[in-house]
């Protein structure tokens, strides 16, 4: 289907590298998947599945070690939370962009197609007015969203006058089998089947697309190359609402406590653009069908680390 076209992989031991870059062979593209010093050798929770094994581009002299390419899509980002406000700013955006320069600006000499950067929503915050959608100015609120933003302007201002097209597609969060245990479809499957108790942030809203459908709306993105920002954000349900349908779904009683971590704040409600970035041969999940996804495949992992046990 993609035969022809190669693509680029930043951060491809990442959870979505990871698996783009399966998807990508699946669809006959030409792989070639590197990561940036910070990164992990090989994926932390699932393991290593594409046929082309990642590279290390940690200096100007392995640059000579990449073939041609027609796109490129940038997962590379780092973060540590231990640090204060100021010092994850200066780390993110020392960590993320500055410590790469060489390779930025060897990208921007080879001129790609389309170059995809990978933000978020965290870049808009309770100060925008909702809906939120991709000609709202972001107001972020914390290092993270702040040095994204940055990302975002250094990037577009970075192929400023060269051919390749900029695409920022601002991503909310995603659920996938060994994604961070933070994840909320995460936590609630070890709450109901590990007894885990947890935390529910009442009367907040989580925008959650499965990651087989974001990673093919992040492919399109490429082969669309309509330069711009992009919010790619699944349909917002109240986080108790999503834990009372885990439970329904998974027969099983959450040990979970419900409280209000923002009291007073509105959540931001997201225009989201993923029907712009839509073909034939993109994946769909409903909630439901999410939440199942989750249950299936953790339970398959659990089932066959008791058989290897």
């Amino acid at each position: 289907m993609l035969h022809g076209k190669k693509f680029l992989i930043i951060g491809s031991t990442g959870r979505l590298g990871r698996d783009i870059c399966l998807r990508l062979e699946e669809l006959n593209a030409t792989v070639i998947p590197i990561i940036l010093k910070g990164y992990p050798e090989m994926p932390k929770r699932v393991e290593w599945a594409s046929s082309v094994k990642p590279m290390k581009i940690y200096t100007k002299e392995d640059l000579t070690k990449l073939k041609p390419f027609d796109y490129v899509i940038n997962f590379h980002w780092q973060v540590d939370r231990s640090k204060t406000f100021t010092e994850q700013l200066l780390y993110e955006i020392n960590s993320n962009l500055s410590m790469h320069e060489f390779f930025w600006n060897w990208l921007k000499e080879k001129q790609p197609k389309n170059f995809i950067n990978i933000s978020t929503i965290k870049i808009f915050s309770e100060l925008n007015e909702h809906p939120v959608s991709t000609s709202t100015v972001p107001l972020p609120l914390t290092p993270y969203g702040i040095s994204k933003i940055a990302a975002e302007n250094y990037f577009r201002a970075l192929f400023n006058k060269t051919s390749t097209q900029v695409v920022n597609l601002r991503l909310g969060s995603i659920a996938a089998f060994g994604e961070v245990p933070t994840q909320l479809l995460t936590q609630l499957f070890n709450s109901a089947f590990n007894n885990k108790k947890i935390i529910v942030n009442k009367g907040h809203i989580s925008n959650i697309l499965y990651i087989d459908e974001a990673i093919d709306l992040i492919i399109n993105s490429a082969l669309i190359g309509v330069q711009g920002n992009y919010l790619l954000v699944g349909d917002g349900y109240l986080n108790q609402d999503i834990s009372k349908r885990f439970e329904e779904l998974s027969h099983r009683k959450l040990n979970a406590e419900y409280q209000d971590f923002n009291p007073g704040v509105t959540d931001p409600g997201f225009l989201s653009d993923k029907d712009k970035l839509r073909s034939s041969w993109t994946r769909s999940y409903s909630l439901d069908s999410m939440i199942e996804m989750i249950i299936e495949l953790n339970l398959k992992r659990n089932s066959t680390v008791d058989t290897n046990s």
